[in-house]
Order: C-alpha cells, then structure tokens, then sequence
C-alpha cells in the first residue's frame, strides 16, 4: 500500500501540472485568436480597398454602359421628338456622372492586369466623344435616322461591347478576389470556432480535473493528518509502553538483585549454620536465573528486530522436549496447586527435524503465562495434535495452550503481541514481567515459518493455538509400529481423571491391536478389574494416572490389590503413569507397581511399556550403574581482565581436573603462550573485552605467531558476555574455535572442556 505522504505529493505534482497545462491551452487561446483576427482583419481591409470597391464599380459600369447602349437606340428613334431627346440627354449626363465616379472607385492593383482600367477609360472616352457626336447628328436634322443609326451600329455598339466584355472580366476577377478573400475570412473564422471550442473544453475539462485533484488532495491531506495524529498516538503510545516497561523492568530486576544482596547478606551474617547457607545459595541461584531471564527476554527482542535471530534444523524429539518442558514448569504448577496436563492427539511423528531450543522457548513462554496468569485450583493444559497427513515430508504439528485463568479484555488481544505491551488490571498489577513474552513468541513462531493465535475470555482463560510446519526425521513415523505381535488379545485397562488423556491412550493401543477400555473415575478401577476377572477377561495391564483428585493413583492401586486379594485372583501388572516417571527417586515409587511411565503418553511409550510388561515378560532392562565422570587433565589459559570474574572462571574449569594459568589481558596472554614451549597449553578461554588488546586482536596475534614459528593449532575458545550472533561470528572469524557466553553454563563449559583436552582421573 503506497504511503499516505507519497500519494499526497502525487496529488500536489498532478496538480501544478493541471494548472500549467490550463495555462497553456489558455495561452494557445489567445495566440490563436489574435492570430486569427489579425488575418481576418487584414483580409478585410485589404478586400475593401481593393477587389470589393472594383468589383462594385465594374457591376455599376456593366450597368451604365449597357444604359448608355439602349440610350444611343433610343437616340436614333426619338431624333423627331425634341423633348424625349432633351430628357435622354439628361439620362446621358446622369450615366457620365455616375461612370466617372465608379471609374475613381476602381483600383487598378486590385487586378492581375492593371492596364484593364486604363484600358476601359480610354473606351469609355472614346464612347463619350462618339456619344456627343450621336447627340449632334439627332438634333441635326439633315442627318437621316438610317445614317444616325448606322453611325450607331457602327461606332457606338462595337464599342460599347467591347466595354463591357473588359467590365465583365474585371467583374469576374475581382468577384473571384473577392470570393477567395471570403474563403479565407470563413476558414479563419471556422478556425477560430473549432479551436476555440476544443481549447475551452479542454479548459473546462482541466478545470474540472483540477477541482478533482483538489478534492483528492484536500481529502489526502485529511488522511495524512489523521495518520499523522495517529503516528503521534502510536508514538506516545509507544514512549508509554517503553516507560511502563522500563519502569517495570527496574522493578522486575531489582526484586532479584535485592534477594541477591540480602541473601547474601544474610548467609554472611549465618557463616556458621551450612543449612542456612545452602537455603540462601539455592535462593540465590533461583533469583539468578530469572534474573537472567528478564535479560535475555531483551536481548532476544533486540535480534529478533534486527533480524539477526536465525534457525538451527537439527534433530527434534517431542518426546524429550516435552519431558524438558515437564522438568521445568511442573514445579511451577504444584506450587500453585494447578492441574497441569499435556495431552497427544494422534502424533505419527514424534522425531522431526528443526530447533527444538526456539520451540521449547515458545511452548515455555506459552505455558508460563498460562501459569502466571490461573488462580489456585485452576488448569493449565498442552494439547499437542499432529493436524493432517504429512506432505513433502512436513508434519503439520499444532500446538494448543489453554488455561481457566484470568483471561484477557477483549480491547487488549489486539495488543497482546506488541512489545512492551501488559494489560493493566488488579489481578497482574503485582506480577512480574518485561511484555516482551509474547512479542517474541510470535515473531519466533513466524520465523519458523508457523503462526498463532488467540482466544480470551475475562474470568474464563485464554487459549493459545500454535500452528507449524516442521520437517519429518526420515523413518521417525509411527503409523505402522516396527512389531505389533503379540499385542492381539492383550486386554488394558487406563485409569486417568482427564478423559482427553484417557481416550488417546485407548485409541493407541487399539492400533497396535489391543482392547483396552478406560474410566476417569479411580473409584470404579477396582470394580472393573474384579469384574473383568469374573467374565474370565481379565486385564493384562492396568495403566494408572498418579496425581488425581479425590482418590490419588497410590490409592486407587491399593484399592486394586484389596479387591484381588478379596477374589483371591492375581492382579494385573500395574503401570503408573506420572509426569517425569521414569526420573522420579525411588521415594515417589508407588507400592506393588510394575513400573513407571512418563507422561504424556506417545506411541513411543506405550508400544515400550506394553511390550516390555505383556510380551516381553516384565522385564525391565538392567540397571544402569551410575557413571563415573572422568576427570580432564592438560592445561587451560584463562584470559580474563575482570578479576572477580577470572577468580570465577578459575573455580569452575579447575572443578574438571585441569591446570589453570590466567592472564589479565591479551597482550600477557600471547606472551605467556609465546614464552612457553609448544603444546605447553591445551586451551585458552579468551575474553573478547580487553584494555590494550582484546580477545580477537590476541586471537589473530597468537594465530600469526604459530603460523610463523610452525606451531600445532592451539584451540581458543571465545568466553565472553557478548551474546550476539554477530559477536559469534566476530570472534569465529578471528580464528577462535568455539564460543561461551557469560554467565557460564555448566553443562556447554564442560562439554568444551572434554572436547579439546584430555582425560585424567576417574572420579564420581
């Protein structure tokens, strides 16, 4: 959509180019006009005083001496009557008069042959001697009419023939002149019309595009000032939320720091007392963390912005990830005494391919708001559903969050994914968060190529549905599971208060070919069991939910084995099926089981647990004795200019068996390495911020060195706050080997560590 400015400087440029093309047809109007009537003026000046006063007078002279003809006829008949020739003479004086004066009318430059004029003059004087001689022979009276008219015939007719045949031409040619002068005046005249109608139209027209363009520019000028007021709205809108979330992330960031510094102050002040001590240190570490967490919800909104956040396609295990997922939030939802479940729709691929740390990090943000956000008592649910067949190897997986919690204004879920955005009521006004959460959430979820949305209800909960597409693992679909046998005739029972849960495990097992029934009442389990057993159908395997209200699983199994042991029949292995299962202590293991499954119930584990109980006889797999950690040896160059820090760094690579050596900067660091023969070291862990020469310049300084002197590649690993990817990227073009960012992760620092130096002694 083109820009509202834009379009309004459009508008401004069609208008000027309205009004200058006005101008000129007007101006065209005018140079036309003029031009035109000069023409015509000219044409009439030039016809009035030429061809047309010639021509009137040469009409004029064909009709005197026409006049004069018939007279001098006259002349020979009435020569006997006195006063008919008196009257004629008069006529004959009239004529003279009037051809002398048409004669000075006449221009002889009005015609193509000048000498006519002269020429018709001259006759006519000739005419006018002959005529005067003809009066005398009248009033004569020796002289005979047949002579008088004979001198007529003769000198009078020929004569006046002659005149008037040169009249008649003149006649001809000046009415030609005057006729073509005409054609001019008319064709300028029409000219005149034509243009002066296409150009007023085209005015008339212009004018009104004019009108229009200004309507259209009036109208956008309107919406540019409204989008203008808008863009101020949005901007204090936008300084609101980024004073509201500064204001909120002083607060959320000081509330851990001050756990930080009290209970640091308190385990001082309780030096002596261990317990105290582990209390305070274990807070610590919690207040830490979310501490950590605040922070990186910003970084992460930063890259995400910049576009600088990318995407891993590695292997992706829903199984494991939601066990992750489990470990984490679990704690969080007994603390509130929520009821927590993950319910599995007809997952066919449980091994995908893409980044399961981004994923983990939606489902995360999703699941602890939801916690956040559901008073005590209440629920919060993960429905995972694999949408529809798999094309072009993508499975379709979606992601459903739902809780009863507070819910959300209806006003608000249009800002719901906006940074910095919190809605502002009694019940968050007190909970912590930057308003970052879901804006990442959903530029993540669209990275990946997926989307989300939202439903909300104020007092009833909100429901979270994410859609992705993520890739298949080749040969990771469970459609057809790799051996059914044996699953035939095999008779399940499912225990679970969650009816979702219940029917999807009954569905599974019914695909491997079992018959498995269910009940979401832990009260009827064991009337179900003594039943079955009575019809000779007895259960080959009874899969009971742990946590369940009224009658919990431990009670409901205890209630089994009373019912049997009051039949006397044997009772059926019992499965119990908890959230984190398979990691439980041995105290949360429930009397007169069979095992433990984790939750949530993938194919994966129930075809496992079925084959291992029913088919396989019960046997679980041996033990695995607790490993051994390895000690490391070799030695590590710890390069670090923040003395707390290098103390830090020192403690915990040391704690994995290595010799550690420091240097403060990396000037020292290149000399250590320089002075020492080659291999002496095993790794350096190079901070990047330095005074005098930081980590990339001692990077590239140690890299030329074993260049020149043909040393063996010495591993350097950045170990550095910087968590950027460009400062990655930075520290991988230098010539580092790898990358840490601070604060340092235990499990990354050891899997460096094993990776780049040796093995030493074997401790537990």
């Amino acid at each position: 959509m083109e820009h509202p400015q834009k379009k309004h400087q459009a508008a401004s440029w069609a208008m000027h180019i309205t009004a200058v093309c006005a101008g000129l047809f007007l101006v065209a109007f005018f140079v036309v006009t003029v031009n035109n009537m000069a023409t015509i003026s000219s044409q009439v000046e030039e016809m009035k005083d030429g061809p047309f006063p010639t021509s009137v007078a040469a009409g004029h002279i064909e009709t005197d001496i026409a006049q004069i003809e018939t007279l001098s006829t006259h002349l020979t008949h009435f020569r006997l009557f006195p006063e008919k020739t008196t009257e004629l003479r008069h006529q004959f004086q009239e004529i003279d008069a009037n051809l002398r004066k048409q004669f000075k009318q006449m221009n002889p430059h009005a015609l193509l042959n000048p000498a006519d004029t002269r020429v018709l003059k001259a006759d006519y004087e000739m005419l006018y001697v002959r005529l005067t001689h003809v009066l005398r022979l009248v009033e004569d009276e020796s002289v005979t009419s047949e002579f008088a008219e004979a001198y007529v015939a003769d000198n009078i007719t020929p004569l006046s023939n002659k005149m008037l045949a040169m009249a008649n031409k003149i006649l001809d040619e000046t009415t030609q002149e005057v006729s073509r002068t005409y054609t001019v005046v008319n064709a300028a005249c029409v000219q005149t019309i034509i243009l002066s109608c296409i150009l007023m139209v085209c005015v008339v027209v212009l004018i009104v595009f004019y009108l229009i363009l200004l309507r259209r520019k009036q109208q956008q000028e309107n919406l540019l000032r409204q989008h203008l007021e808008e863009a101020v709205a949005l901007a204090e809108q936008a300084n609101e939320a980024k004073s509201d979330f500064l204001s909120n992330m002083s607060h959320d960031i000081r509330t851990p720091m001050n756990a930080i510094i009290g209970l640091t102050r308190i385990a001082d002040d309780n030096i002596d007392d261990p317990l105290r001590v582990k209390q305070c240190l274990t807070r610590i570490m919690t207040s830490s963390r979310h501490l950590l967490s605040l922070i990186n919800d910003v970084l992460d909104m930063n890259k995400i912005e910049s576009g600088k956040t990318t995407l891993s396609e590695d292997r992706l295990s829903l199984p494991d990830l939601l066990a992750e997922l489990i470990t984490i939030v679990h704690p969080q939802s007994e603390e509130k005494h929520l009821q927590a479940d993950i319910i599995i729709n007809d997952i066919h691929h449980e091994q995908l391919i893409g980044d399961s740390m981004r994923l983990r990090q939606i489902l995360l943000n999703l699941i602890s708001n939801a916690i956040k956000y559901t008073n005590e008592g209440g629920f919060v649910r993960l429905i995972v559903t694999e949408d529809s067949p798999t094309v072009n190897g993508v499975a379709n997986m979606q992601f459903v969050v739902e809780d009863n919690g507070i819910g959300m204004d209806k006003e608000f879920l249009q800002y719901v994914f906006e940074p910095f955005e919190r809605e502002r009521n009694d019940a968050t006004i007190f909970t912590e968060g930057t308003g970052l959460g879901m804006a990442i959430t959903k530029n993540l979820v669209e990275l990946m190529g997926g989307t989300i949305q939202v439903e909300s209800e104020v007092g009833k909960g909100t429901k979270f549905r994410v859609n992705l597409p993520l890739k298949v693992k080749e040969g990771a679909s469970w459609g057809q599971p790799p051996d059914t046998s044996g699953f035939e005739g095999l008779r399940i029972l499912v225990v679970d208060d969650n009816y979702l849960v219940m029917q999807n495990a009954i569905h599974t097992l019914s695909e491997f070919g079992a018959t498995a029934e269910g009940t979401t009442t832990p009260e009827r389990a064991a009337d179900l069991v003594v039943q079955a057993t009575r019809k000779a159908k007895p259960f080959d395997l009874v899969i009971v939910d742990l946590e369940m209200p009224d009658m919990g699983g431990a009670e409901c199994i205890q209630s089994i084995h009373e019912a049997m042991d009051a039949t006397e029949e044997r009772t059926p292995p019992i499965l119990v099926a908890s959230y984190g299962g398979s990691v439980q202590d041995d105290g949360s293991r429930v009397e007169g089981t069979a095992g433990t499954i984790s939750k949530p119930l993938f194919r994966s584990v129930l075809y496992a647990a079925v084959r291992q109980q029913c088919i396989n006889g019960g046997q679980a797999p041996e033990p695995i004795a607790p490993t051994k950690r390895m000690q490391l040896g070799g030695r590590v160059l710890l390069v670090e200019d923040n003395e707390i820090n290098r103390e830090i760094g020192t403690e915990l690579v040391s704690k994995f068996g290595p010799q550690v050596e420091s240097a403060v900067d990396g000037i020292e660091a290149v000399a250590k390495v320089a002075d020492e023969p080659d291999g002496y070291y095993d790794l350096v862990l190079m901070d990047c911020k330095m005074p005098h020469m930081n980590g990339f310049e001692a990077t590239e300084a140690l890299r030329q060195f074993t260049k020149e002197r043909g040393r063996s590649h010495l591993p350097i690993v950045a170990m550095t706050a910087n968590a950027f990817a460009e400062d990655r990227d930075h520290a991988l073009a230098s010539g580092m080997d790898g990358f840490l960012t601070k604060p340092i992760d235990m499990t990354e620092l050891e899997n460096t560590l094993r990776k780049y130096l040796p093995s030493g002694t074997t401790g537990t």
